[in-house]
């Protein structure tokens, strides 16, 4: 293990979270969103080795409100944005998985058991996810992107955010 590697990634992943968090202060309150502060982020899970494993670490992490959480990992940038199950859509989920290839969706209870899932599951129809959903007790489904860099992460938040207006997902 090269120790220096190791703090040098991980500087750069809470710089480039920080900076991220500064720029979406400015432009996102006038698309009718408010950007939290980061904080330092508990209990989150990575997808390794076929199997969602507990980070006993933290990450860095911020909200965009409503619904919206932002952060990095090891593996990856994310967002993950909250859906209620009766705004949920076949079209919406199409599009989410068509423009966000490597994405999860799963329940707000129940989050370790996916309904959707790149790293596994490949090219499924939005019919065969949107029926999983359906036929869930959850209520509230997480959808997932994962982004190779903050300025992806950045992109993908913007274009979630035109997703979500024209699917009406947001409480704004």
């Amino acid at each position: 293990m090269n120790v220096r590697e190791i703090h040098e990634f991980l500087n750069e992943m809470w710089e480039s979270i920080f900076t991220l968090n500064e720029e979406l202060k400015l432009e996102l309150p006038r698309e009718g969103f408010r950007v939290e502060d980061v904080e330092e982020a508990f209990g989150a899970y990575l997808f390794l080795d076929g199997e969602w494993r507990l980070m006993k670490y933290p990450h860095p992490a911020f909200e965009i409100k409503p619904q919206i959480e932002v952060g990095a990992t090891p593996e990856s940038y994310y967002f993950v944005v909250a859906v209620p199950k009766e705004r949920i859509s076949e079209n919406f989920v199409g599009l989410f998985v068509e423009i966000f290839p490597r994405s999860f969706i799963y329940g707000a209870q129940d989050f370790l058991s996916d309904v959707y899932n790149w790293r596994r599951d490949g090219r499924v129809s939005p019919t065969e996810i949107l029926e999983k959903i359906e036929g869930s007790s959850e209520n509230l489904f997480q959808f997932e992107a994962n982004f190779g860099s903050a300025g992806a992460l950045k992109q993908g938040i913007l274009r979630l955010i035109d997703l979500g207006k024209r699917f009406e997902i947001f409480d704004l």
